[in-house]
């Protein structure tokens, strides 16, 4: 069996689901899915862990022969296996070639046997260096607490040039449905000067203002290390890969990059211009008519998107309409033209007319100018009408 279809079969023998087990490993189904279907390998920490809760060997789950514990085999045709011990007798037809065979399975279960010993103390150590390295994390978490200090991901001190080279990429998710609706995604690569695949055992980290997360760092053909994960959206973080030797149980923080400014990448500024109808004396103040109560409202409205600090922008509208209404009752609404990119300007802009005539006093009323922008966020920009004869309704952005 490979070590995909074992976990999938002590996954089913314990009555786990992909995502029950994937949330005990503080993981995605995703990630369970795709070591049962043999598309990616468990890190050595999650072997540990699959280790403790299923409670077999981590070379039980590594060996494609080496058979989980507590599963009947049938033995050799002319084999007979007493339950009282190794003891193997031989069927009176027995051949050669089938003594050799028998000879070579019990050689099989002593080595079986013996790397079952070495790998328990063998796990038995990691889980205690894990420990250890886990104690020590929450002691210095409390010290970072209690001194107000900025927070480190392990011990050992940082490393600034031990990286041939990085990347760090990042995006924007918006998902209205969650509590944190706004989160990073975050795509890593660092390829350590000097490489000790053997003995390493790799995450990356992340840490902003205290808090810190990690991530699998799986090494690829090239060398670097990858990895992708979400964080709570962040103005400034910094990146490390973390590399753990699993015999000395010393850590390397090896720093990728301090990134800074990021919500600046994700928010635009807004301005306008309102023009007065055509076929008024004096367009700019003749935006809002108001006689015997009868309130119009004409002219066009020129609205344009900024990024002041990310060019090209990162975020930017897709859509925009501008409403007429009574408290929360919309009495008109119309669209802007779909939103352009001035590379002159370094702006996008669009424009909407109106021509609306209701039976309602200003003071009664509001205009509201709605946006989307490329994430789906959507943003309400509200202005009362001034209180007096002809007047103008204005933004305040």
């Amino acid at each position: 069996m490979t070590t995909g279809e074992k976990i999938a079969a002590l996954r089913r023998e314990k009555g786990l689901s992909q995502e029950a087990l994937g949330e005990k490993l503080g993981l995605s189904r995703q990630a369970v899915s795709k070591w049962e279907a043999d598309q990616a390998m468990p890190t050595m920490d999650n072997l540990v862990e699959l280790s403790r809760l299923f409670g077999v060997p981590v070379d039980t789950l590594l060996r494609p022969d080496e058979p989980l514990p507590n599963k009947e085999q049938k033995p050799p045709d002319g084999v007979n296996i007493a339950p009282d011990g190794f003891k193997i007798t031989y069927s009176p037809v027995l051949t050669q070639k089938t003594k050799w065979f028998i000879i070579a399975v019990a050689l099989l279960l002593f080595v079986s046997v013996i790397g079952n010993v070495f790998s328990i103390g063998y796990v038995q150590m990691l889980q205690t260096q894990v420990e250890n390295l886990r104690l020590r994390v929450e002691d210095m978490s409390a010290q970072m607490q209690q001194t107000g200090e900025e927070y480190a991901p392990a011990e050992g001190q940082p490393e600034e040039d031990a990286l041939s080279d990085y990347d760090i990429a990042y995006d924007l998710k918006y998902n209205p449905n969650k509590t944190v609706t706004t989160t990073l995604e975050l795509s890593l690569s660092a390829r350590p000067k000097e490489l000790n695949p053997d003995t390493d055992i790799p995450k990356f980290t992340i840490q902003s203002a205290g808090e810190s997360w990690t991530c699998a760092a799986i090494l690829e053909q090239d060398n670097s290390y990858v990895g992708r994960t979400e964080i709570p959206m962040r103005d400034a973080f910094t990146v490390y890969l973390t590399l753990s030797d699993r015999e000395s149980g010393g850590v390397r923080n090896l720093l990728l990059e301090t990134v800074s400014g990021v919500e600046n990448e994700f928010d635009i500024s807004c301005g306008y211009t309102w023009h007065g109808s055509e076929n008024a004396s004096n367009p700019d103040d003749n935006v809002v008519r108001v006689q015997n109560d009868v309130t119009g409202v004409s002219g066009t409205i020129s609205a344009f998107w900024y990024g002041i600090y990310a060019i090209p922008m990162r975020c930017h509208p897709v859509s925009a309409r501008i409403v007429l209404r009574q408290g929360g009752t919309e009495l008109q609404s119309a669209a802007f033209s779909a939103p352009e990119w001035d590379a002159d300007l370094e702006r996008y802009h669009t424009e909407c007319s109106v021509d609306w005539t209701v039976d309602i006093p200003p003071e009664q009323l509001q205009l509201m100018m709605e946006y989307t922008d490329n994430y789906g966020r959507v943003y309400q920009l509200v202005q009362d009408a001034k209180d007096g004869g002809e007047t103008e309704i204005t933004f305040n952005f």
